[in-house]
């Protein structure tokens, strides 16, 4: 296993990030993650393989630690891209992906189908929270307004019920409404943040229908921060997006289309 091949899934790079910070035990990672303990465990394997991860007993815990000597070929592989940069996204994010980063990826979680976005923004992680959490800024980009304010929040939207489950500005939020479970977490990025973004639901049909609608809101979500005019809800650009993402899921297309159709009108 090299270094390359290791780093090509998102969650490993997640991994190494926290143990970038300090050494962790699994159950940290799988806190931070939110990915089961099996699979945080299949994901250190590989990364041990790679080299890239070390562990050790302390009592009856195994501490994870990171080994970042292997990056060094990565490293030396990025140098000659290094002149064509123009933005701050993450060297390995930018060269090792097989997608772009401010698309979504369909994964599982706790046995259910769910959905993450990861977009840099290039705006401070305060300006990001009060556009996250506050019904006036949510009003401008979001799906529907409201003003989160603490856990155990109780709000009603679209006619759905909703909770409030972490409330830890400007890091965190999440909350659950209509049965499914949301998050939105901010981590600063230099003078900018990156936002990550998770949709946990049930019906894994909907993943590409759910997707197009998310990347469309965060879309214009960039817009409204950066002082831009918002992007309309075009049907035919949905569609497209809908249609890109059941492609990439190998999911069917005519499910999102449908539901597009519903609420915009047929489009072919």
């Amino acid at each position: 296993m090299t270094a390359f091949a290791a780093l090509a899934e998102p969650s490993r790079r997640q991994i190494l990030d926290l143990l970038r910070e300090r050494e962790r035990p699994v159950g940290d990672i799988v806190a931070h993650l939110r990915i089961s303990q099996p699979g945080v465990s299949k994901h250190l394997r590989v990364l041990r393989a790679a080299g890239l991860v070390d562990v050790r007993p302390e009592g009856r815990r195994r501490l994870y630690t990171l080994r970042a000597a292997p990056l060094s070929e990565v490293d030396a592989w990025l140098t000659p891209y290094r002149k064509h940069w123009t933005d701050r996204l993450d060297a390995l994010e930018r060269h090792l992906e097989d997608y772009p980063m401010t698309e979504g990826t369909l994964q599982e979680i706790g046995g259910r189908p769910a959905l993450r976005f990861t977009r840099p923004l290039a705006h401070p992680i305060e300006r990001v929270w009060r556009a996250v959490s506050t019904y006036d800024e949510l009003a401008a980009w979001f799906v529907a307004p409201m003003e989160f304010t603490h856990v155990g929040q109780r709000f009603e939207a679209m006619e759905q019920s909703g909770e409030m489950l972490r409330f830890e500005p400007p890091r965190v939020l999440e909350w659950e409404w209509g049965g499914e479970r949301f998050c939105f977490e901010l981590e600063p990025d230099g003078a900018g943040t990156v936002l990550t973004f998770l949709h946990i639901f049930d019906q894994r049909d909907r993943g590409a229908d759910y997707a197009s609608g998310w990347h469309f809101h965060f879309d214009r979500l960039h817009a409204h921060l950066d002082g831009h005019p918002l992007p309309d809800a075009e049907p035919a650009h949905l569609v497209a997006l809908n249609d890109r993402y059941a492609q990439r899921f190998g999911l069917d297309r005519e499910v999102g289309r449908q539901v597009i159709a519903e609420h915009y009108g047929a489009q072919e």
